[in-house]
C-alpha cells in the first residue's frame, strides 16, 4: 500500500518559499505607500503654494519692492481669505498642518519664489 500525501521536507519546503514571497510582497507594498504619502505631501504643498500665488494676484501692493526682500504668508491667513481649504492634512504624519506653517514670498529678479516655512 502506498503512502499519498507530502512529506515534512516537501511542506517545510513550501512554507519557506510562501515566507519569501510574503516577505518581498510586504517590502513592496510599504515602499509604494511610503512613495504615495510623499507624492501626495508633495500636492498638498503645491496647493498651499498655489493659494498664496492667488493671494498674491490679488494683493500685488503688499508684494516686495525690492530683490531680496520677502513676506511671509501663514496657513492660518491663507485658510481666513479662503485661497486653501480648512483641513489640509499632512500624510507624512497624518496630522493636519498647523496653522502657522509660513509661506515665504521672495522678490528674485522681477520674479517672485514661494517656499514654504515649516
Amino acid at each position: 500500500m502506498k503512502n499519498k500525501g507530502f512529506t515534512l521536507a516537501e511542506l517545510l519546503g513550501v512554507i519557506i518559499i510562501l515566507g519569501v514571497i510574503a516577505s518581498i510582497a510586504t517590502i513592496s507594498i510599504t515602499n509604494s505607500m511610503k512613495t504615495s504619502k510623499e507624492e501626495l505631501y508633495d500636492l498638498q504643498v503645491e496647493n498651499i503654494i498655489n493659494g498664496a500665488k492667488t493671494w498674491a494676484s490679488g494683493n500685488v501692493f503688499e508684494l516686495p519692492e525690492n530683490d531680496g526682500e520677502a513676506i511671509y504668508l501663514t496657513l492660518a491667513e491663507l485658510k481666513q481669505a479662503g485661497f486653501v481649504e480648512k483641513d489640509i492634512t499632512n500624510p507624512l504624519t497624518n496630522q493636519l498642518f498647523s496653522d502657522q506653517l509660513q509661506v515665504k514670498i521672495t522678490k528674485v529678479d522681477n520674479n517672485y519664489n514661494y517656499e514654504i516655512v515649516e
